[in-house]
């Protein structure tokens, strides 16, 4: 649940706005000029009916890092050149720009104004900061448009174009043959946990004492974040101002998390085979609730994770967004950082007015995810996951989204968590 620098998936609902001041003024920097190259965007569906969505995978390729921290613009233009809705928004990755180098790639879901008239539309973006756009390169099939600006490839309005479907909207298809469960709890009895282990099934922080997001996780006793009742557990994220007393950073919100490995490396983790939860999210802005693995190793060793250590967020849910959540695979270890996501789209709210199964097959070639038994993403395994992973479980606030408006409390509800190995 941390920042990365290669590859991205936002769960980003763009529809249309006022126009930006996205206007081309004086240079930025002359050392990040024709530093990324522009590549064609992916649309999927690229035909729709006025009021559907589509998904939007924007390509780009860095030779280095850039220096300023950019916006993007995106202009989707009709047939005149007219600008007739934008989706301009901050890349989603942690560290921006800054961190962008070799392919960058995220996807973006676009919701086009309803009222938008049948016909075909360019998808015309750029960078810029407070200074001015930036110069890029455009890469084959992308067209200069001028005035730092790129043409990346359109997508068509048609009223007798189907609506667009979810990827949750399929046949399942997960089969556990030759799997046997290898890690079962069903919250079917009082929580093991402890503050930093050892000893105990769970402990409430991550193992590298990296917590994150803008509610602290609390240990357990007299603030515990966590009840268990009727099989069900249930971690609440609460707002007090009495809470900034008991926090270095003077956070009004606790809230929780899990994980099955103390700093050791002791407690449960696996390379290969499934791991699931079953868990309804909370509703409301600004809620960030997670399912993830991470690489499993001695986290009080600095060379531990040399030789590999991966993340892989099984869903990132993002309360702003309640029709999509979010999977990724990072790599950490050896550095560059880098990873690769999706943005999977559900029918409306569906993550959170019902209990789903959320799963990811991880298989020395592929690791595929999985909603309800259905794929809705899959990627190379990197070669950099040569370790167990261990489980993580949270409900983490903020991700760079205002908590200004979330529900207090807020509730994430967990059936379970298991995994099937060999």
């Amino acid at each position: 649940m941390t920042s990365f620098k290669l590859f991205a998936s936002a769960a980003i609902s763009i529809a249309a706005c006022s126009l930006c001041p996205a206007q081309d003024r004086p240079s930025t920097a002359a050392e990040d000029a024709d530093v990324t190259t522009v590549l064609p965007a992916v649309v999927t569906p690229s035909t729709i009916p006025a009021g559907s969505f589509f998904k939007l995978k924007l390509n780009w390729n860095a030779v280095k890092p850039l220096k300023t921290a950019y916006t993007v613009f995106i202009h989707y233009k009709d047939g005149k050149g007219k600008t007739v809705f934008q989706g301009d928004h901050n890349p989603p990755v942690g560290t921006g720009t800054p961190g962008w180098i070799g392919g960058v790639s995220y996807d973006n879901r676009v919701v086009p104004p309803a009222n938008l008239a049948d016909g075909t539309y360019r998808i015309v973006l750029g960078l810029y900061d407070k200074k001015g756009r930036l110069a890029m390169k455009a890469g084959e099939g992308v067209k200069d448009a001028g005035e730092k600006s790129y043409d990346v490839g359109s997508f068509t309005i048609d009223k007798n174009a189907p609506w667009t479907k979810g990827d949750t909207e399929k046949a399942p298809t997960l089969k556990l043959d030759g799997l046997k469960m290898t890690f079962s709890e069903e919250f079917d009895k009082p929580l093991d946990v402890s503050a930093w282990g050892p000893g105990t099934r769970w402990i409430c922080h991550t193992p590298w004492n990296g917590d994150f997001g803008d509610a602290r996780f609390t240990d357990p006793g007299e603030d515990s974040s966590f009840k268990v009742e009727n099989g069900i557990l249930y971690i609440e994220a609460r707002k007090d101002d009495a809470f900034k007393a008991k926090d270095q950073w003077k956070r009004s919100w606790k809230s929780g998390l899990l994980c099955s490995n103390d700093p050791r490396g002791n407690g449960f983790s696996q390379q290969y085979g499934y791991f699931e939860m079953r868990a309804k999210m909370p509703k409301g802005p600004g809620v960030w609730p997670a399912f993830w693995l991470s690489s499993s190793f001695d986290r009080k060793d600095p060379k531990g994770g040399e030789t590999g250590c991966v993340e892989i967020d099984v869903i990132e849910y993002y309360g702003h967004a309640p029709n999509s959540y979010t999977a990724t695979m990072h790599v950490w270890e050896p550095k560059p950082h880098w990873g690769e996501g999706s943005s999977i789209m559900t029918k409306p709210d569906e993550a959170s007015t019902g209990f789903h199964n959320y799963g990811c097959m991880v298989e020395p070639e592929f690791t595929t995810m999985y909603f309800d038994g259905i794929e809705v993403w899959k990627t190379k395994t990197p070669k950099e996951h040569n370790k167990p992973l261990m489980l993580l479980v949270n409900l983490a606030l903020g991700s760079g989204w205002p908590i200004d408006k979330t529900p207090n409390p807020s509730v994430m509800e967990v059936d379970y968590v298991r995994a099937y190995g060999k």
